[in-house]
């Protein structure tokens, strides 16, 4: 349970604060995956957590669904409060994101994203909040949320700390210029998820998209190819979300 505000304090600014409480219990069986019995080995099998989280977005963008030009950047920071809970940790991120056109059809977008967390007191972030990669909405060509380490089951973990980075050109389908709601891409995208940052970890991948704003809400569609990956990864060339921009 929680409440956030997001508070608008300019053309461009937006702060958001929150506060809300966690409870959260978690049953192992001998054939649990290892993290969960680590997790519980070390944790406990019932936590709860007081989280506040404070961010700040600036969006110069010249249109939040087919954007041309601009930039937009959010910075967001999560604690769960120390001494007034079981779950005590820190999450901080940074992401800084440009428009720039190139012609009056063809735009070049580039991101850029990083996060940092840990566990406070000596003890380790929870992995239900670690970072994740991977999946349309990330790092194309992989899994959804598979990057980074893996335990001996081939379970996925996430990581502690995050970077990933996005290129893209985009473009209107040929003949639908003045379209504004359907937009073709070509990308190239990269991202490592760890304990520590290790240019080693990095993923990349490059294909081209299809985004529609469609009257039932934004569709994405991704074909990519993982170029630079490790044995463990899992890598899905087609991908599809519905609902969400990028």
């Amino acid at each position: 349970a929680g409440i956030r505000f997001g508070v608008p304090i300019s053309e461009r600014d937006t702060i958001s604060y929150g506060l809300a409480y966690e409870d959260t219990a978690i049953t192992t069986f001998s054939d649990s995956p290892l993290f969960y019995q680590n997790y519980v080995n070390t944790f406990g099998n019932q936590n709860d957590a007081v989280i506040a989280t404070m961010g700040w977005a600036r969006d110069g963008r010249d249109s939040l669904i087919y954007p041309t030009k601009g930039t937009f950047q959010r910075a967001i920071g999560e604690l769960g409060i120390p001494g007034v809970a079981s779950l005590e940790y820190y999450k901080a991120g940074y992401q800084y994101q440009r428009y720039f056109p190139l012609s009056r059809t063809y735009t070049l977008m580039l991101n850029g994203e990083v996060g940092v967390g840990d566990g406070l007191n000596n003890l380790p972030l929870p992995f239900f909040k670690n970072f994740y990669l991977g999946g349309v909405s990330s790092v194309r060509g992989f899994t959804t949320s598979t990057i980074g380490p893996k335990y001996g089951d081939g379970s996925a973990v996430g990581g502690s700390r995050k970077m990933m980075g996005n290129m893209e050109l985009l473009f209107p389908v040929p003949g639908m210029a003045n379209d504004r709601s359907i937009r073709l891409s070509t990308f190239v995208d990269t991202g490592m998820v760890g304990e520590q940052y290790r240019f080693s970890d990095l993923r990349a991948s490059a294909g081209f998209g299809i985004t529609w704003v469609s009257p039932f809400g934004p569709i994405k569609i991704s074909v990519a190819n993982a170029f630079r990956s490790q044995e463990a990864d899992t890598k899905q060339k087609f991908q599809f979300t519905f609902g969400q921009q990028f």
